[in-house]
């Protein structure tokens, strides 16, 4: 956006017209009073000699009514009474003059001492109204740089924290890699160490085996280990002990009465008969 167009430049002028528009209406106020007090004196001046012709209608009419009067009553009177009407008269018209001039003073000094005050006014609001203008601009420059500055300032520190953004996330992308690595390596560990305790285990069962054929030989042929020496126990409830965990002497004695007899499927009685003969 161009200076030209700025939102704070076209406030400004806003403004600024508002100002000269309020000078031109205080002009034209005080214009406006200055002919109003002209059109108030020129109108006392015509009232002034309107007074003055209605002052000499009257004295003649005097004059005439004291003629018509001396007609129809002769007498040397008659120019007294002409000489008493013109200065009666004439004093009233120097009273009427004396009147009217010291309105028209009034009135004239009052219009001098306002075109004298409305210059001054005039004179000093166009001053005043000037260095507002100057000062408008001078403010104008001046926000308008600073908003360009911070504009600026705003428009770097976007860039800066995109910048950071970007930064972030492709740091993250490479944790996030790492941590999938490092899991799928934990999980190839954990596998190997099950399969090598499968291998172990396996390892062991086998030893287990090799070497149990030899126990159960010795035990077969040691008539004192052995359950057929249990009166009441034949081959098929030797293999149910057997397969119960009690496959000697010893077995029976270490087990209880209800287990032995919940592995033969026989009476507890029996199971402590049998048991009480393997402890004797």
């Amino acid at each position: 956006m161009s200076q030209s167009q700025s939102p704070i430049r076209a406030m400004f002028d806003v403004q600024r017209t508002a100002v000269k528009q309020s000078q031109q209406l205080f002009k034209q106020g005080l214009a406006t009073q200055r002919t109003v007090d002209m059109m108030a004196l020129t109108g006392l001046k015509g009232q002034e000699s309107l007074q003055r012709q209605q002052l000499e209608l009257a004295q003649a009419a005097t004059h005439g009514y004291v003629n018509t009067t001396a007609a129809l009553f002769p007498s040397d009177e008659p120019s007294d009474a002409h000489r008493t009407i013109d200065e009666t008269f004439a004093q009233l018209k120097s009273t009427h003059a004396e009147f009217y001039d010291a309105i028209e003073q009034e009135l004239e000094r009052d219009v001098d001492s306002a075109t004298e005050f409305s210059s001054e006014f005039v004179e000093a609001l166009d001053e005043q109204t000037e260095q507002l203008l100057e000062m408008s601009h001078s403010i104008e420059d001046q926000t308008v740089e600073n908003v360009s500055e911070l504009s600026g300032q705003l428009h770097e520190q976007l860039e800066q924290t995109q910048q950071l953004q970007d930064e972030l996330e492709d740091q993250l992308e490479r944790q996030t890699g790492d941590v999938a690595d490092l899991l799928e390596r934990q999980a190839e560990q954990v596998e190997q160490f099950q399969q090598q305790l499968e291998e172990q285990a396996e390892e062991v069962t086998q030893q287990l085996r090799s070497q149990q054929p030899e126990a159960q030989t010795k035990i077969d042929t040691d008539a004192e280990h052995t359950l057929e020496s249990i009166e009441g126990i034949d081959a098929e409830t030797r293999e149910q002990l057997s397969d119960a965990g009690i496959a000697t002497i010893d077995d029976l004695v270490r087990a209880d009465a209800e287990s032995v007899s919940e592995a033969a499927e026989v009476s507890t009685s029996d199971a402590e008969e049998w048991i009480q003969q393997a402890e004797a």
